[in-house]
């Protein structure tokens, strides 16, 4: 490049810096949560699952390909370097059967869930990080000492950042 500065010419030479190659990705948006029973499997059918923040519904729904055909899929969870298997679900829920309101007055709804019921060394692996929530929550105290984020990693993989 050429730049013209009081009559004498300068030459400006740009040289590329070699910084190798370098990849970039979409990710989905990151949340964080605070563990309740549900989620450490306390609750009646010891669900060992959480429902996602609405606003995250649709990029992971388009994401991951879920509708009333594919109603879940598996994913990974990584903690402490080590990947554990789980799953996201589309679970469709019909609040029709219900004891204190009319029928009419809860429509059926979408929500979506990670859940790892299914997994016995991924239950392990998260209470072992969140012992003191899980020991908050089993005694019918609220948790709000210790938090989970989920980092969407690309692909299928969530790393896991417990606060």
């Amino acid at each position: 490049m050429m730049i013209k500065f009081d009559q004498q010419i300068l030459m400006y030479i740009v040289t590329p810096l070699n910084m190798g190659k370098v990849e970039v990705w979409d990710t989905l948006c990151s949340f964080r949560m605070w563990p309740k029973k549900t989620f450490f499997g306390l609750d009646k059918s010891k669900a060992h699952c959480f429902t996602l923040p609405k606003d995250t519904y649709q990029a992971y729904t388009d994401f991951f390909a879920l509708s009333p055909r594919r109603l879940q899929t598996e994913i990974h969870f990584m903690i402490n370097g080590q990947r554990f298997d789980a799953q996201i679900r589309l679970a469709v829920q019909n609040r029709t059967k219900v004891r204190k309101l009319e029928a009419d007055s809860l429509p059926t709804r979408d929500v979506l869930q990670f859940q790892w019921k299914s997994f016995e060394e991924t239950q392990i692996a998260i209470r072992n990080q969140l012992q003191t929530a899980y020991d908050l929550v089993n005694s019918g105290m609220k948790n709000d000492h210790q938090s989970v984020t989920f980092h969407h990693a690309g692909g299928l993989t969530f790393i896991l950042q417990f606060d």
